[in-house]
């Protein structure tokens, strides 16, 4: 730095990350005598060229992070000498996740983003209501409302949040983003009663970046219009959106036409029916199973491939983990547990039929029905329904199924939310990102031991987690919560049937000689879905660095 005036010292610390001596560079270009100056001349364009440079490739989600906690530092100083009376915020923003929605890693990188480029943000948390969100926008005066949401069921919950706005007379712009959301659902929630708008606007933001950009836009009174006008524009063009308005997008068929799926593959041999809980589950036998490449470009965001990917593995990620998975042996913020059974089954169609295992143990193969579960059938193509995986009511014999649910506890989450509350953004999305892999590690050391107790041979048995691919219908894991004693492990589910704590998945095995993964649409698309439920929240991870806005 040799050379530099304090601005350009100042500049350079941020872009590349270095804390220490921040508050030094601030006194010696003037932060006491003119701390306006230095925020809005000398601090928010280093964070814009960290934004561009994010946008360009150049940097990846960890290195933005850690330039947000030199941001982070270097405010604190300034706001000592700032009059709270000289308006140096840019714009008040209100963030919260939807109600019913336990994910906040998006929202919180958005409200990091935000907070670090001058603006004042009101996180609100997750699972917060609509009343409670406009209670603070109006408390506070905000200029704009972010809402955030993991799953297309939560989701839902952005156009009431629109749809009341209006029907109050409010006119807050609203920003939203999440994994399960695009433009055209923005553009669809922009419209709260056939072709009207809302008038203030509806933004969707793919990630934390774009929400800042369109915050700039909103804040800036000779753009504001234009960003608004155009945004409606946009949503009046989408041919699609208004041939299609109040129609739902078919996910599956009820029809129960039957696949070409074996209809009398070989049985597997049952040790016990009936239920189990693990609790002292062995870090040593979970971090193993760890997918290193999944956690290392879809959770904690790394990039390219090459001799540069290789350097940042080496670099950053590697010590990273290492230091990470020590830590949570350690301290013990990561506890796995997990709940599973096994159970007598029938299929009759779509559904499939599951027998009290006591009742079929003890009295002499009673089949008592306990619950059952009904599977869209794949349009088109082979017709795939999960329930054609079974013997029917009709064979006369009865099938086994398996069902799982696997948590690495609520202290992770904690650990998230004091690491953010602190400052430590870097290691807060390290925390969290490691987790989330875990849990899905924790799935797999599940699934192989209900595989191992069926003598399964290698390959044969495939795991599915409902909300996506072949079961996307959430309100499943009520039913599995009744027939698997999920409170044993502190699990519970929210009211769009999440599961809680965040970092946990539910699956039902199926022994099949021929089950596989597919989308049930048939046409295509969602090939290769993922097995497990915690790869919602990896993609989310990916693309939110902005999940939320």
């Amino acid at each position: 730095m040799a050379g530099m005036t304090a601005d350009q010292r100042i500049h350079w610390m941020v872009v590349h990350r270095k804390k220490e001596g921040i508050e030094d560079q601030l006194d010696a270009a003037g932060v006491r005598e003119q701390p306006v100056r230095v925020l809005n001349e000398v601090l928010l364009p280093a964070m814009k060229e960290v934004g561009d440079k994010f946008g360009a490739g150049e940097l990846i989600l960890p290195f933005v992070l850690q330039s947000a906690e030199v941001m982070k530092r270097a405010v604190r100083h300034l706001e000592q000498f700032l009059e709270k009376a000289e308006g140096y915020t840019k714009g008040k923003v209100v963030l919260a996740t939807v109600y019913g929605d336990v994910h906040d890693i998006g929202k919180s990188l958005v409200n990091t983003i935000l907070s670090n480029n001058g603006y004042t943000v009101y996180d609100l948390g997750k699972q917060v209501p609509v009343n409670t969100i406009i209670a603070k926008a109006d408390e506070v005066q905000a200029d704009a409302i972010g809402l955030s949401a993991l799953l297309v069921s939560t989701s839902k919950q952005m156009p009431l949040c629109v749809q009341e706005l209006d029907r109050r007379g409010l006119t807050y712009p609203v920003l939203i983003g999440g994994a399960a959301i695009n433009r055209r659902f923005g553009r669809r929630t922009l419209f709260v009663e056939g072709e009207r708008p809302y008038s203030a606007g509806v933004y969707y933001c793919k990630d934390a970046f774009e929400g800042l950009a369109m915050m700039d836009e909103l804040m800036d009174p000779e753009r504001r219009g234009a960003a608004v006008v155009r945004t409606l524009d946009e949503a009046r063009n989408d041919v699609f959106l208004h041939t299609n308005v109040g129609k739902d997008v078919a996910v599956g068929s009820t029809g129960t036409e039957r696949s070409a799926v074996r209809a009398d593959g070989p049985l597997p041999s049952v040790p016990f029916f009936g239920t189990r809980v693990l609790r002292d589950i062995p870090l040593s036998e979970i971090f193993p199973l760890l997918d290193l490449d999944e956690l290392f470009r879809l959770q904690w965001g790394g990039r390219g491939s090459g001799p540069a990917f290789e350097r940042t593995v080496r670099e950053e990620f590697q010590p990273a983990l290492e230091r990470l998975t020590a830590e949570a042996a350690r301290e013990g913020w990561l506890t796995p547990r997990a709940v599973y059974g096994l159970f007598p089954v029938q299929s009759r169609g779509n559904e499939l039929i599951l027998y009290d295992p006591a009742a079929y143990e003890s009295d002499g193969g009673a089949l008592r029905e306990t619950a059952r579960f009904t599977f869209p059938r794949q349009i088109g193509r082979d017709r795939l329904c999960i329930a054609d995986y079974f013997r029917s009511v009709d064979s006369g014999e009865v099938d086994v199924v398996g069902l799982q649910i696997v948590t690495v506890g609520d202290g992770a989450t904690q650990r998230f939310e004091a690491l953010q509350q602190a400052g430590e953004y870097t290691e807060a999305f390290y925390s969290h990102g490691l987790a989330v892999e875990s849990a899905e590690a924790l799935a797999e050391w599940m699934h192989r031991r209900i595989r191992s107790e069926l003598g399964l041979p290698a390959g044969q048995g495939k795991r599915y987690s409902w909300g996506y691919g072949a079961c996307p219908d959430l309100d499943d894991h009520a039913t599995v919560f009744r027939v698997l004693p999920a409170d044993a492990i502190g699990m519970e589910l929210t009211s769009a049937f999440q599961l809680i704590p965040e970092q946990s998945t539910a699956a039902i095995i199926v022994h099949h000689p021929e089950a596989k993964y597919y989308a049930v649409r048939g046409d295509g698309t969602g090939e290769g879905v993922a097995p497990t439920a915690t790869a919602a929240i990896g993609a989310r991870t990916t693309d939110a660095t902005g999940a939320a806005a």
